[in-house]
């Protein structure tokens, strides 16, 4: 292991104040790749010259984006290391959203769909707040519907923030031309990525939404003896720590896409997938899925 790979699993165990004695050896694949992806990014995009307000308004989105989905990537293999597998899995399928979301505005996109993403946000927020206070008007305090008002407000001054924007950027053609796929198989689709939809993001929903499946295999298992449980059990452990490896790679592939939307890669890169590939194959027979690569 290089001092740089070294450093980061320092890093990382120092960030989230991880115990000295806790073994990080399963997890430093992931960790290493993750680091190393989003500071090449960063390096990329903070390294051309943002010649125009568009270029700039890009850049600086991406790497928020993509930051801050590095952030949920970071917790997720916090909570694998840690003993808590279901929420990882809870957490990579936001990793996977937010790197396929990131993926589609860098590679797809252009400044003017990043605003109308953007102000996506801003009319469903408004829509949901409309619909709050339609709600309770007959039967709210004053002092509800004024906090919903006022919060209405602030929707205001963001929509005149991201109008002012665009004017400043020249990006109003851009924008009507742009549109921001309003559902998430669409971006999947769009990306050649559709069956990943049901493979990794779709696969994760059982513990992010609390379905009945687990509760389902809970309750049969109680059936069982003592030693199919415990089995049951190491290979479900198994199974979320191979999804955080999937999900992993979706933040590459974002982390890329960032880099090569401003003329850049990710040296990184190829060395990194094969080895989290070769730990996918590793880990599928545990997790009860051959050939899970």
């Amino acid at each position: 292991m290089s001092s740089m790979m070294t450093n980061h699993i320092t890093t990382f165990r120092k960030a989230f104040k991880i115990d000295k004695t806790l073994n990080l050896s399963e997890a430093a694949p992931l960790i290493e790749a993750i680091y190393d992806a989003q500071g090449e990014a960063y390096e990329v995009v903070c390294g051309i010259d943002w010649d125009t307000p568009a270029v700039g308004f890009r850049a600086q989105t991406l790497l928020n984006l993509l930051s801050r989905t590095y952030e949920h990537a970071q917790a997720m293999l916090v909570a694998s290391v840690t003993g808590s597998p279901a929420s990882s899995e809870v957490l990579g399928r936001t990793v996977i959203e937010g790197a396929i979301n990131v993926t589609y505005l860098a590679a797809r996109g252009n400044p003017g769909m990043l605003l109308n993403f953007l102000h996506s946000w801003v009319s469903e927020h408004n829509k949901k707040l409309t619909d709050w206070r339609q709600l309770i008007a007959d039967r709210a305090p004053r002092k509800v519907l004024d906090r919903i008002d006022i919060r209405q407000s602030l929707l205001g001054e963001l929509t005149t923030y991201l109008e002012g924007a665009e004017n400043h950027c020249g990006l109003a053609a851009e924008r009507s031309n742009s549109p921001w796929p309003k559902q998430l198989l669409q971006r999947f689709q769009a990306l050649g990525r559709e069956e990943a939809y049901f493979e990794c993001y779709h696969r994760l929903s059982g513990a992010c939404h609390l379905t009945g499946e687990d509760t389902i295999i809970y309750l049969i298992s109680q059936q069982m003896p003592q030693d199919v449980q415990v089995r049951m059990g190491r290979e479900a452990w198994a199974y979320s720590r191979m999804m955080t490896m999937f999900s992993s790679l979706f933040f590459l592939d974002a982390a890329m896409a960032c880099a090569q939307a401003f003329g850049g890669t990710i040296p990184s890169l190829d060395a990194h997938q094969t080895r989290i590939v070769q730990e996918i194959v590793k880990i599928g027979p545990a997790a009860g899925i051959p050939n899970a690569a």
